[in-house]
């Protein structure tokens, strides 16, 4: 029974005080103990199975304050999905003028934030991006397509150097029927930043051309461009797009059609 009261009262030194003061927490509960008990301890255990359980004690209070550290961290996915749902917040699209007098808006400086904290993720935040690309809100849809085509075009700042997001291509070529014009105009064009690597969703681009939305048939063809002679398929497709009712339309599907062909 010695040895159990011995054994608990131990862990819970380790446990309550951490490893650094062990050795004198240790010492002044021996001495804190009953005259009996103390007898009875020397007189049971050998100094060496003392010292024995003593370092035993040591390692497993090592163990549990490790354990306590890990747990205690947030996992690195449950980061990324926080980041993503604060991007809800974001206005979209991105500002196209800096302001004259340098100084960003606090709504900017929080984007820039978020989007460094992002990158600085790496590929494991892609997945909470996948995910957010599904998200019922469509304010988290628009800003996670709009950072998966700053990441793959690797023109904002905060997200250099270009983060490679193939892995995510099945979720973006998904979002090309997605029901808001900016999650497929900003998707189309993630995937033409990943060009030549994303060419499994050229078929997806060249249906994009006949989308309702100007937008969404803009960046179809912005998108088709960027692969070059590996879109020879899409020709048809964006010969049609020359006699679009859009002037803009019409002006990308001959710059893709030109890059298309001039290589």
């Amino acid at each position: 029974m010695v040895n159990v009261w011995r054994l608990l009262i131990t862990i819970r030194i380790i446990t309550v005080g951490g490893v650094k003061s062990l050795p004198n927490k240790v010492s002044r509960t021996r001495e804190a103990l009953p005259r009996g008990i103390r007898s009875a301890v020397h007189e049971v255990w050998p100094e060496a199975m003392r010292k024995q359980v003593s370092a035993a004690l040591v390692a497993i209070g090592a163990i549990f304050l490790l354990s306590v550290f890990v747990l205690g961290c947030p996992p690195v996915q449950d980061k990324a999905d926080e980041l993503v749902h604060q991007l809800r917040d974001l206005p979209t699209p991105l500002p196209g003028i800096a302001p004259g007098n340098g100084i960003l808006p606090e709504i900017e400086r929080r984007r820039r934030e978020i989007y460094r904290q992002i990158r600085q993720l790496g590929t494991e935040a892609l997945p909470a991006l996948q995910r957010g690309l599904h998200h019922d809100d469509v304010r988290i849809r628009r800003n996670v397509a709009l950072i998966f085509n700053a990441l793959a075009g690797g023109w904002v700042e905060e997200l250099r150097p270009k983060l490679n997001i193939v892995s995510s291509l099945p979720e973006l070529v998904a979002a090309l029927d997605d029901s808001d014009s900016n999650v497929r105009a900003w998707s189309a064009q993630a995937i033409g930043g990943m060009a030549p690597d994303s060419i499994a969703a050229l078929p997806s681009l060249i249906r994009l051309i006949n989308n309702p939305d100007e937008g969404s048939r803009n960046s179809a063809c912005i998108a088709l461009g960027a692969f070059g002679p590996a879109a020879r398929d899409a020709l048809p497709a964006l010969r049609g797009a020359l006699s679009d009712s859009s002037e803009q339309v019409r002006a990308f599907a001959r710059r893709a059609i030109e890059n298309i062909q001039s290589h």
